[in-house]
């Protein structure tokens, strides 16, 4: 064989070629080596993860239930008892429920300011509030007392607890609360005055309440003396009482007032007196409010209002 047939060496591939035949490999693709290490730290980023998310559910959780408590605290007691949320009192009095007494059989229901009131005089006067030692327990007020026959037997018993009940007074002891009680007693003995009644308390804030009831035959009777006291009534432990626009108050229908008070003492104070008088069919009322501190607009409203509707 010559030189020519001899098959020549492959040359030298140049430095940094690839091999030949030698597979290409692709770009950008490397290859994941996982090692034992590699695995701990996957398993440690999985734990910490787990943690953080069991942390903030717990603190989510803890805010939801002290948010429930909060609201539970607020909303379950009156608002008045929570510090901070208790609204100032206006003066006004907590009252027990107001029940008008049962009639006598036969009697109506006075409808308009000419009425006769049927009822016990001393069941429609205004009961003490709990300010003032009051009972705010409802009363089961007791039939009426049974009608006697010409031929002197009674009708159906009376039952039931008689609820505590005012005083009765003489007329004429209402005088005594008069500066002036010459044409008072005259108008008392001349429209007969029948029965009369009388309530007084003092609250917790000072002030002192008295409240009068006087009853006439009829509304034509019980009118002047009215007059008489809403033009000149004069109460003798009260100096300087004035009138005063009459106030725009939601008063029921039947009932006629007029209200007198003090100057007050001054600006931003209260009057230390405030008086009304009251006419509702044959009833004549009169109520007196004191205190030396001023007596409040909303609690004089509220006796006003709350015995009238009484009365109408």
């Amino acid at each position: 064989m010559t030189d020519r047939d001899t098959p020549a060496a492959p040359e030298d591939p140049q430095p940094g070629a690839p091999a030949p035949h030698a597979p290409a490999q692709a770009v950008g693709t490397p290859t994941a080596v996982v090692t034992p290490r590699a695995d701990e730290d996957l398993a440690a980023r999985r734990t910490r993860r787990r943690k953080a998310a069991l942390r903030w559910s717990a603190a989510a959780l803890v805010c939801a239930l002290a948010g429930t408590g909060s609201a539970l605290a607020v909303t379950a007691p009156e608002r008045t008892d929570i510090p901070g949320l208790a609204t100032k009192s206006d003066g006004r009095y907590v009252f027990p429920a107001l029940t008008l007494p049962p009639l006598p059989s036969g009697s109506a229901v006075p409808r308009e300011n000419k009425s006769r009131h049927a009822a016990d005089l001393r069941r429609l006067l205004l009961p003490a509030p709990r300010e003032a030692g009051g009972s705010l327990a409802p009363t089961a007020l007791p039939t009426p007392a049974p009608t006697v026959s010409p031929t002197g037997s009674a009708g159906p018993s009376a039952s039931g607890t008689a609820p505590a009940l005012a005083d009765r007074v003489d007329c004429t002891t209402l005088l005594a609360d008069e500066k002036d009680p010459a044409k008072l007693r005259t108008l008392l003995v001349q429209y007969a005055c029948r029965a009369a009644t009388a309530r007084e308390w003092t609250a917790s804030d000072g002030t002192r309440t008295r409240i009068r009831l006087m009853a006439f035959g009829s509304s034509k009777e019980a009118w002047p003396v009215f007059v008489e006291l809403r033009d000149h009534g004069h109460p003798k432990d009260i100096d300087g009482l004035g009138s005063v626009t009459p106030p725009d108050w939601d008063m029921l229908y039947g009932v006629n007032f007029v209200v007198r008070e003090t100057p007050p003492g001054a600006p931003g104070t209260q009057p230390a007196a405030r008086l009304a008088y009251l006419s509702a069919g044959d009833i004549v009322a009169v109520i007196t409010m004191t205190n030396p501190e001023g007596v409040s607009a909303a609690a004089f409203q509220q006796v006003v209002t709350f015995q009238s509707a009484l009365l109408a």
